[in-house]
């Protein structure tokens, strides 16, 4: 099997090339073994990974042009062309920055509230079960910014900047399912181009975490930003 990876090392390389390696395939064989294989046969690659199961998010990857996870993304036994995840700095080959959208979504994700939570009935009252529901789905989110990546809008399109994307949505999302979170979430999506998203479903595709269905909050956030008058007048 031929696996041809993007490599790139800033501190030496003008530009990125390709470089083609032959892998010895085998059934059920994992994108991360392929590179496993590469750089323990052949030369060393940069890459990371940790948990191998979609939870920790630091494997992800153009895998044949389409986001991926390499843990558990299956390789094909055929020609198959391996890149560094879409729309991020490259640190070194699959290796990318993603700190500006991590530290934007850790923004979102601190809950706004006026006061500590002191009262032990209010800490241990149940949750809704709707709620918790939709609540527990998009924990799911492993930060790989697939979603990203396979976003038009953000990868496209000449007015990304007003639009911080389906993983920032999410994020927001989550504080507005939360029943303790006192700020004002709606507003917030809007102002963080909740209109802007084209409603696609690319995000979904290329999101592993199956529990989270992004247009479904896309639509509800809208909703509810609809009902309060926010829903700009161009979209």
């Amino acid at each position: 099997m031929q696996v041809t990876i993007k490599k790139y090392d800033p501190t030496k390389d003008a530009e990125p090339y390709n470089k083609t390696y032959e892998v010895p395939w085998k059934k059920h064989m994992t994108v991360l073994e392929a590179i496993t294989y590469i750089h323990e046969n052949h030369e060393p690659v940069g890459f990371d990974y940790s948990c191998r199961g979609r939870v920790c998010g630091r494997c992800s990857m153009m895998v044949n042009g389409e986001p991926a996870m390499a843990c558990f993304t299956h390789i094909m036994n055929r020609a198959n062309l391996l890149e560094p995840l879409r729309g991020f700095p490259v640190i070194r080959d699959f290796i990318v920055d993603k700190s500006k959208t991590h530290d934007a979504m850790g923004r979102i994700l601190n809950r706004i509230i006026e006061k500590p939570i002191t009262d032990r009935e209010k800490i241990l009252a149940p949750i809704d079960p709707a709620l918790a529901k939709k609540i527990g789905a998009i924990e799911w989110c492993c930060r790989c910014l697939s979603c990203v990546a396979a976003c038009p809008v953000i990868n496209e399109k000449k007015d990304q900047e007003k639009f911080i994307g389906p993983a920032g949505i999410v994020s927001t999302a989550l504080r507005y399912y939360d029943p303790y979170d006192e700020g004002d979430r709606v507003t917030e999506a809007v102002q963080n181009g909740l209109f802007e998203c084209i409603m696609c479903g690319k995000c979904n595709k290329a999101c592993p975490a199956d529990e989270i269905d992004h247009l479904k909050i896309y639509a509800e956030l809208r909703k509810a930003a609809t009902d309060r008058g926010l829903k700009p007048k161009k979209a």
